[in-house]
């Protein structure tokens, strides 16, 4: 195994003083600073397109992006004797961002506004597969709770009921009843428009902003050669963004929900921090009133009630982990809470 790895160094022109695996991939210390090599199987078209976004980013020194390393011969995908491909790119040492840490979950909003500031205006060379393009919200909502319906039908018919189908149709007139009224503003709030304008304008999101692809870095070790922003704000520590797998072309505050929801959960849905988190992105990136409706539009669909529906309906149903009891107790308890923040967002949309 090892040397089928080392097949794959040698296509580098790296000096590579040490190696220690991380998560399902291995950090190589280089004379050249920290590189993650990992496996890899998907589109090499695809590849090519997140590696123009992030050239996009590191030509407006927006350098604390896990860019390509390409091989010898040029390519982003280096094959080892059996087939097996590899992909290399810049690494950071830091920690993922704390999101119960407040100060660095609102340095974290600010990133994500200076990344889309520069995520703008982004294209590919002609005839290259130009990645992705964000479906239609509407279309995601209405399948969601066409889903919904299918497992409430499903459960109505069931006759011995376990602990965790008991409470979740409990709880599903509730949610049921918030998906509706999300897709329904939807439709009314004119948001749609903004998929076709991200498409035109050149518009990428990262698709997946969350703190596993967030680290924080040590002082001193960012590439970034301009300016620095959430440095910039009271001292802020500095940020590396990765993983731009499901980077696409669409609504940039798509990215603020994702962020803005996971760190929402984690902190029982506090309205002054949520508030606060809006309020660090749109100092450097000012939100528009559309895309505001948007974010609490986005909020106010149950989407986590949706993800517990779906893990449940396409797994077994015989035994049900009790994590997924203990995440549907959580999603009641905090509906409180979320709804005080979803009041105190829409006075202002």
């Amino acid at each position: 195994m090892e040397d089928k790895v080392q097949e794959v160094y040698s296509q580098y022109d790296l000096k590579i003083y040490n190696t220690y695996r991380a998560r399902g991939a291995v950090v190589l210390e280089t004379e050249d600073g920290l590189k993650l090599c990992r496996s890899f199987s998907g589109s090499e078209k695809r590849l090519e397109f997140e590696d123009c976004v992030k050239r996009h980013l590191i030509r407006f020194d927006v350098r604390n992006v896990d860019g390509f390393v390409r091989n010898r011969e040029g390519a982003l995908i280096s094959r080892n004797s059996g087939g097996e491909g590899y992909v290399l790119r810049d690494w950071f040492e830091g920690e993922e961002c704390n999101l119960k840490r407040s100060q660095r979950a609102f340095g974290a909003a600010a990133n994500l506004a200076w990344l889309h500031i520069h995520l703008q205006g982004v294209s590919v060379p002609e005839g290259q597969n130009p990645g992705s393009r964000m479906r239609s919200q509407q279309e995601i909502f209405e399948k969601r709770s066409r889903e919904l319906k299918r497992v409430k039908s499903y459960l109505r018919d069931k006759k011995q009921k376990n602990l965790f189908e008991t409470q979740y149709l409990k709880l599903w007139d509730f949610f049921y009843g918030q998906a509706c009224q999300a897709s329904e503003m939807l439709a009314a709030s004119g948001c749609e428009n903004l998929w076709q304008e991200a498409y035109e304008e050149g518009l990428v999101c990262h698709g997946n902003y969350n703190y596993h692809n967030i680290l924080v870095i040590k002082p001193g070790d960012s590439k970034r050669t301009g300016c620095l922003a959430a440095a910039e704000l009271e001292g802020m520590e500095e940020y590396a963004t990765t993983n731009f797998d499901r980077a696409a072309y669409g609504p940039q505050i798509t990215d603020l929900y994702q962020f803005l929801r996971k760190a929402m959960e984690k902190n029982d849905w506090d309205t002054e921090y949520g508030m606060r988190l809006i309020e660090e992105y749109n100092k450097l990136r000012p939100i528009r009133a559309v895309e505001l409706r948007l974010l609490y539009l986005l909020l106010l669909y149950p989407e986590k009630f949706w993800k517990i529906t779906n893990y449940y309906y396409n797994n077994k149903k015989s035994w049900i982990p009790q994590k997924n009891i203990q995440k549907l107790m959580v999603l009641k308890d905090q509906i409180i809470f979320k709804e005080r923040f979803l009041k105190e967002l829409y006075a202002v949309i």
